[in-house]
């Protein structure tokens, strides 16, 4: 079953590491759809009292050739490209995707070209953002989209909600597709401010909360009108509230659009779940008290930097209480203690609210932090690579049962088949400088890991105990490295890869650095561009009832060129029997 999982894992285009904004709380972006007259007459006076952005999605569809009551001119619409606003297509005939005709991808081509056409001919640039016409989709149409030059482009609020209401969910980058961002919201004629709260209050914890507005008023469309003075209300509440209000093309700030998802439906579907369960998407861990709050703003702030808006990913405190505590605390950058010369290798638990990821974000949904240390390289004070150890353990009869542990949503768990959840757990320092952590199965398995730290290497031991009442096998143990935290390690190119036995080793872009790790017993090395990450994947012997299982690991950093001394003088210290205790 490894290969499958490792057929996902590398089907995805490779990226370079490309480093973005964190996405702070309160980003809102606005659309109008359907080159309504109002846009030009009452919305951009209101935008431009506020300084908000915005993007206009323009067509020439109903009757806007002849209908200059209802509709604006191409002059307004290149107005409004004059006035600062982004100008986006919506296709000619607003011709929707939905639709079961014959050659609709060859049509789709010539409708946005005729838009492109009438935005040089008027001086405003092709277009580079697209609106789903009647938010009708087909995934199909994704290559065609950035064969064009599309960077980002809105649905609707469906297929997670029914249309009628005009909910929807927030923009997640990394887990919806950048050519497939929902609507948080779509106005319609019945709401009221609480509704637009209620959509505009998604964004947080890394989310965009885009919305779909029509007309303002709209009157060709009653079904999808927001009364001007309504419309003025919620504006208002943005800037009252200080949201960030800004164009679609401006979440390139934030976004890479060549990041994508292995699976565009996966999360579209995964929130489907969620709301038939009740469940939130939050993925945050609120402090256990003062002791508890304290240890992880030094950790985030000292050593993962992270800001505001990730702490509040991480902790899901608010803004105001983060602030105040790093000041209670006396926690900033300059009251961050220096470590002796002599320390041993900076090995802490990785605190979530920042993904350690840089692609693939749909193979690892809402990560769990309870398997993952982040290591700090001994070179600077501000990279680092994030252990997950485990990341995965595979069992028999795999296809029947699930895994037997997932440390995030992707694929079924022994306990997702059974809506089982598993309690959280976090890593714990003992008194002799090592970490560990130990996880109690809803089956009476237990599996636990150490971790000690040295000056030149972490020495690792895993252990499976078995208290079910069946024998297991096939213990494949899957141990990711992920490099998103070190760039001169996250290009995605394989290239700088050496595996040899339970090795595998990567090198740094200058070639004089390298990480290197290895489990035993071991079931394979490999490298997973996307990510990107390395694994020395170990196997637990079989392990009958009562019976207990144990794997070692090793991890080092090493400056120098020659690599395969260095790993011939790894195997002779004899980590492989002992943990370094």
């Amino acid at each position: 079953m490894r290969s499958v999982l490792l057929t996902l894992f590398v089907c995805v285009a490779a990226l370079p590491a490309v480093a973005r904004e964190p996405i702070p709380d309160k980003v809102v972006v606005l659309t109008f759809d359907d080159s309504v007259k109002s846009h030009f007459t009452v919305v951009r006076e209101i935008l431009q009292k506020y300084k908000f952005g915005a993007t206009f999605f323009i067509t020439e569809g109903f009757d806007f050739p002849t209908n200059k009551t209802d509709y604006m001119t191409w002059e307004q619409i290149a107005q409004l490209h004059q006035d600062g606003f982004e100008i986006g297509n919506h296709t000619r005939d607003h011709m929707s995707l939905a639709d079961d005709t014959s050659n609709k991808l060859e049509k789709l081509v010539e409708q946005i070209e005729a838009i492109n056409t009438k935005c040089v001919e008027y001086g405003i640039p092709r277009t580079t953002t697209f609106a789903y016409p009647a938010n009708g989709l087909d995934l199909a149409a994704l290559p065609v989209l950035k064969k064009l030059g599309m960077r980002f482009a809105r649905r609707g609020g469906s297929p997670e909600y029914p249309y009628n209401h005009g909910q929807g969910f927030a923009y997640e980058p990394g887990l919806d597709h950048p050519l497939l961002i929902p609507s948080a919201g779509d106005a319609r004629p019945d709401w009221t401010l609480d509704d637009f709260k209620k959509a505009v209050q998604q964004a947080q914890y890394g989310r965009i909360a885009v919305l779909q507005f029509h007309g303002a008023p709209d009157t060709a469309h009653s079904w999808v009108n927001t009364p001007a003075d309504r419309f003025q209300i919620y504006m208002n509440y943005l800037a009252e509230n200080d949201y960030t209000v800004i164009a679609l093309r401006d979440i390139e700030r934030y976004v890479d659009p060549r990041v994508t998802p292995n699976n565009p439906k996966f999360v579209i579907e995964d929130r489907q779940r969620l709301l038939k369960s009740g469940r939130s998407t939050d993925n945050f861990r609120m402090p256990r008290g003062e002791a508890d709050l304290e240890a992880w703003l030094k950790n985030m702030v000292w050593h993962h930097r992270f800001t505001v808006a990730e702490i509040r990913s991480a902790t899901g405190l608010p803004a105001a209480d983060i602030k105040s505590a790093l000041e209670r605390f006396a926690i900033r950058e300059e009251t961050k203690p220096n470590r002796p010369k002599n320390a041993v290798l900076l090995t802490l638990p990785y605190p979530g609210g920042r993904h350690p990821r840089i692609s693939f974000l749909d193979g690892a949904v809402r990560p769990q932090r309870d398997t993952k240390l982040s290591v700090f390289v001994p070179w600077n004070e501000r990279d680092y690579v994030v252990l997950d150890i485990p990341e995965a353990i595979r069992r028999n009869e795999e296809q029947k049962y699930g895994l037997l542990y997932l440390a995030h949503s992707h694929i079924d768990t022994m306990w997702t088949k059974q809506q089982l959840p598993l309690e959280p757990v976090e890593w714990k320092r003992r008194n002799d400088g090592s970490l560990a952590m130990e996880r109690h199965l809803p089956n009476d398995v237990v599996f636990g890991t150490r971790v000690v730290p040295t000056q030149d290497a972490l020495h690792m031991e895993m252990w499976l105990n078995n208290g079910s009442h069946e024998k297991l096998s096939n213990l494949r143990v899957q141990n990711c490295i992920m490099l998103k935290g070190a760039p001169d390690f996250a290009a995605s190119d394989k290239e700088n890869n050496v595996t040899s036995g339970p090795y595998i080793a990567r090198c740094s872009s200058e070639g004089n650095r390298w990480i290197i790790t290895a489990w035993t017993p071991c079931n394979g090395t490999w490298f997973n561009p996307p990510c990107p990450c390395m694994h020395s994947d170990g196997e637990f012997p079989d392990c009958g009832p009562g019976e207990s299982q144990r794997l070692k690991g090793w991890f080092s950093f090493y400056e120098g060129t020659d690599i395969q001394a260095e790993l011939k003088r790894i195997d002779a210290t004899g980590w492989q029997y002992n943990t370094g205790s």
